[in-house]
């Protein structure tokens, strides 16, 4: 009677652990989707922020408990990376469709690119040696794709990469972009139907504001964003997804870091939680993206630049509020007027934080009337995407490691009390046999 009663026990036990292994791996799966279907969106975006990975200065002060919480955070971010990335994430109605089909384009149902918006490793002064350790763990977590360049890795530096403005140094630089490529870059992506294109514009802010210790660095970041804001004077039709790691000015009360800048005896900046006001600026009226997005702030935000024309000093003024529900924004066709910009702010990738990332996309919404030759409307949409904190996913671990346990003792039990039964029936069976 008692091992039926255990045995029921272990079997609902197990058709939990079965349930809740099953939700976590595919909790992304269930609770986020790309907003349109592939076949309407051109450009599919996972954004990811903040991993932040650590090494060896946490195993110096935790000890054995540092790698196996390492491994874990490897773990977890590859999953994240993995669930995200996945040939089947999608529209519901796609998979609907693919029901429908006899086969189905693994490459049209990924993302096209994926980008990770700074702050990579969580310490700009880790040596060469644990630099390059660091570096096969994360390309063994965000592994870029070589076929095809499908989907397209985009690294964006951080200041925990390569340090701030009192830090920074030309072989921080070096050592940075000859592991993940360019801190500053244009890459431009075909509007379908049209001769226009959207230019994802990489920026490295951690060398806008100054001084710097390096100022020849900082005059090439300078160099490269005026170059890039001749853009829109060249192609007003095209469009600007500016991709960063610090976000921009906002007053306080709108995000969680307030604006802060802390700055050495020699000026040059320590820490900063947002641009400054001018930098901010120069970047909506000189470069005029149509859309960002950065990291930085760990805990995320959502805010639209508004616009508003200034007659007296002949210029705009921006006045930026929280973004309020779910919205796609449209972007201008008209340039003879600006229209709201878009900041998102990708809330970190870190298991305390929720293991977050995001879903950015772009269609064309087809030719504008009015305007010769031809010129298409795109629409843009972002959709977070939470994962679980990390108390969760051990929780599931240990869960299954009590039922993997439990099986293991039961059979055991099991078998050793079959052989007892079996011994014990043996000599009667002898004595049978005896008699006759």
């Amino acid at each position: 009677m008692i091992i039926h009663t255990l045995l029921a026990l272990l079997r609902t036990l197990t058709v939990i652990a079965v349930l809740a292994s099953l939700l976590l791996y595919n909790y992304a799966r269930i609770s986020c989707h790309w907003h349109w279907r592939k076949s309407e969106s051109f450009l599919r975006m996972v954004v990811i922020a903040d991993p932040q990975m650590e090494g060896d200065a946490k195993i110096a002060r935790l000890g054995k408990r540092a790698v196996v919480d390492l491994a874990f955070n490897d773990a977890y971010m590859r999953h994240i990376y993995s669930a995200m990335t996945k040939p089947s994430w999608g529209h519901p109605r796609d998979w609907l469709e693919s029901l429908k089909e006899a086969a189905v384009s693994s490459q049209s149902a990924q993302p096209t690119h994926v980008s990770i918006l700074g702050d990579l490793f969580s310490s700009q002064w880790i040596d060469n040696t644990e630099f390059e350790t660091r570096l096969r763990r994360y390309m063994s977590i965000f592994p870029a794709s070589v076929e095809n360049d499908h989907p397209v890795l985009i690294n964006i530096t951080g200041n925990h990469d390569i340090g701030y403005g009192y830090d920074i140094s030309q072989e921080r630089m070096d050592r940075w972009e000859g592991a993940f490529g360019l801190s500053n870059f244009v890459q431009v992506v075909k509007i379908p139907g049209s001769q226009q294109h959207v230019h994802l514009v990489a920026l490295n802010t951690m060398l806008l504001d100054g001084p710097s210790a390096d100022e020849k660095l900082r005059g090439q970041t300078w160099e490269f964003l005026q170059e890039s804001a001749k853009i829109k004077e060249q192609y007003p039709d095209d469009k600007i997804v500016l991709l960063t790691h610090i976000p921009f000015h906002k007053e306080s009360g709108i995000c969680v870091d307030p604006p802060s800048i802390h700055v050495h005896s020699d000026n040059t900046i320590v820490e900063q939680t947002m641009l400054t006001p001018n930098s901010t600026l120069w970047i909506l009226d000189h470069l005029q993206p149509d859309f960002v997005l950065n990291g930085h702030d760990h805990f995320g935000c959502d805010v639209i630049h508004t616009p508003s024309w200034n007659s007296e000093q002949e210029k705009y003024s921006w006045t930026a509020k929280r973004t309020e529900g779910e919205i796609s924004l449209e972007s201008p066709v008209d340039t003879t007027y600006r229209k709201p910009v878009r900041e998102v702010t990708q809330r970190s990738m870190m298991a305390e934080f929720g293991g977050y990332s995001g879903l950015f996309e772009i269609k064309s919404t087809g030719p504008c009337t009015g305007k010769e030759p031809a010129v298409n409307d795109v629409e843009f949409h972002y959709t977070s995407c939470g994962f679980v904190t990390d108390i969760y996913v051990w929780i599931v671990i240990v869960i299954d490691i009590i039922v993997v346990t439990c099986w293991g003792i039961f059979s055991f039990a099991f078998a050793a009390f079959s052989l007892a039964t079996s011994k014990k029936k043996k000599p009667t069976n002898e004595k049978k046999e005896k008699l006759l």
